[in-house]
């Protein structure tokens, strides 16, 4: 059973991909980014929050259980500090 349980593993690791160690981002980082770079780094967390989600989905379970929770806040401060930009 065991044995079933590590192939199935790596099945998800292959479907999903691996995950790159980007962290979350703090509001000084955001604060220090252009706004091409900010841009960026949106699609880059909407993406990895988008593979977080499959994983979830097909039954894997993630090395940091926080992670999920942590890049939508990191999502959430890079929306809100592009549309400070945008208003001024």
């Amino acid at each position: 059973m065991l044995l079933g349980i590590q192939k199935s593993k790596v099945r998800i690791t292959q479907i999903v991909g691996r995950r790159s160690e980007m962290g979350h981002l703090s509001t000084h980082e955001i604060d220090q980014m252009s706004m091409e770079q900010m841009l960026r780094r949106l699609e880059e967390m909407r993406e990895e929050l988008l593979q977080l989600r499959a994983q979830q989905a097909l039954g894997g379970s993630s090395s940091n259980p926080g992670e999920f929770k942590q890049t939508r806040r990191s999502i959430a401060r890079l929306l809100t500090s592009i549309n400070k930009e945008r208003k001024e």
